[in-house]
């Protein structure tokens, strides 16, 4: 088992169109959820294993093992929606006791909320298929409306107790951290300051972030602000200097540094192989 952080698709939430193949035994701090709109898909959730058919979604909650195991030559269609406390603050604690006594729901056409719901995991697999910037916008819009009618119909039914109430807040605390690092990774954030958002002394927070990520606070920061980097050198004209001081380090040699030690090439040589001159700016 390992813990899968939402910061490495360098967004706040995921959001996907895809036939869901096979995903080994892992666990994270957000809630997932997987509407099928094609076919069907099996999900093992505390070893519990669980057919999702056309129609059906999955929910698994915060700190809740599962995974996947489908045949990757069967045809589906499912739309993956991961989103946490980065996404949704402090309406985040409301997901806290997810999933209901199965966690998997057949929607009623018949009920409102659930016909509302239907529609938008709809409209958000379609949004998904061709994203852009604007689309994106909308699909976070629809994130909002999905969780607001997900609180609806889990709070509409018997709720379970799945997760270690300890656990749960160890991994809320980290949250805030990497919060930190997704908006704050310009500035000229440190330890202590990641330490101070998250309740801990810095020493127990340092042990306490690489048990919930399995990397170090730096590691973490240092991948963002290089994949933020990669961006810039492959959409923008800046120059290396720019660059630097625009991701938070102010010196271009410790930006290259740690460029290649993050990316495996210096930043001028991933310029060359992945610059997109139609959309330089």
């Amino acid at each position: 088992m390992f813990y899968q952080s939402i910061l490495e698709d360098r967004s706040p939430y995921i959001a996907r169109l895809g036939v869901l193949g096979n995903f080994g035994e892992h666990r994270h701090g957000d809630i997932e959820i997987n509407y099928c709109l094609e076919g069907s898909f099996t999900v093992i959730i505390d070893k519990k294993s669980f057919n999702v058919n056309a129609g059906q979604f999955s929910l698994v909650g915060p700190m809740v093992a599962h995974e996947y195991r489908n045949d990757i030559n069967t045809k589906r269609k499912v739309l993956t929606i991961i989103v946490g406390i980065s996404f949704l603050k402090k309406h985040f604690t409301q997901f806290s006791k997810i999933p209901v006594s199965t966690p998997v729901f057949t929607l009623d056409s018949s009920i409102l909320s659930h016909q509302k719901l239907v529609e938008l995991f709809c409209e958000t697999a379609t949004l998904c298929a061709d994203k852009n910037d604007r689309r994106e916008l909308l699909i976070q819009g629809n994130l909002y409306k999905i969780c607001d009618y997900l609180i609806e119909i889990t709070n509409s039914s018997e709720t379970v107790k799945n997760s270690d109430n300890k656990d749960l807040r160890k991994v809320e605390n980290i949250d805030k951290a990497l919060d930190l690092i997704y908006y704050n990774y310009s500035e000229d954030i440190t330890v202590d300051d990641a330490a101070a958002v998250s309740g801990y002394g810095k020493s127990n927070f340092c042990k306490v972030f690489k048990n919930i990520t399995g990397d170090t606070f730096h590691n973490i920061l240092n991948k963002q602000r290089m994949e933020v980097a990669c961006s810039l050198l492959s959409e923008t004209n800046m120059q290396i200097s720019e660059i630097a001081l625009q991701v938070g380090l102010s010196e271009p040699k410790t930006f290259c540094r740690v460029f290649k030690s993050v990316m495996g090439v210096t930043p001028g040589t991933y310029r060359k192989k992945n610059i997109n001159n139609q959309d330089l700016i």
